[in-house]
């Protein structure tokens, strides 16, 4: 199947209750409590209460949640790499 449109990578939180990721991701992990996705070099971990997707495609996806209790965004390291605080 071909792209018709390229789209541009974003992540984005909408009042406080949903997460929408557009461009190539990675799903970590998901629980009730937790989810992590990896992308571009980045890790997203979201705690939170009531944790689900909406929507799960292979270049997006919507993330819902009923209360934002944390939400984490660090780079990853590559290996080899000093870490600093």
């Amino acid at each position: 199947m071909r792209k018709l449109f390229e789209m541009s990578s974003l992540i984005s939180v909408e009042d406080l209750s949903s997460l929408k990721i557009l461009g190539g991701y990675e799903l970590v992990i998901i629980s009730e409590g937790l989810a992590k996705i990896r992308k571009e070099g980045y890790l997203i971990s979201i705690k939170g209460t009531d944790i689900h997707f909406d929507m799960l495609m292979e270049q997006s996806a919507l993330l819902s949640f009923t209360e934002l209790h944390e939400l984490r965004i660090s780079k990853e390291l590559k290996e080899g790499e000093p870490y600093e605080t």
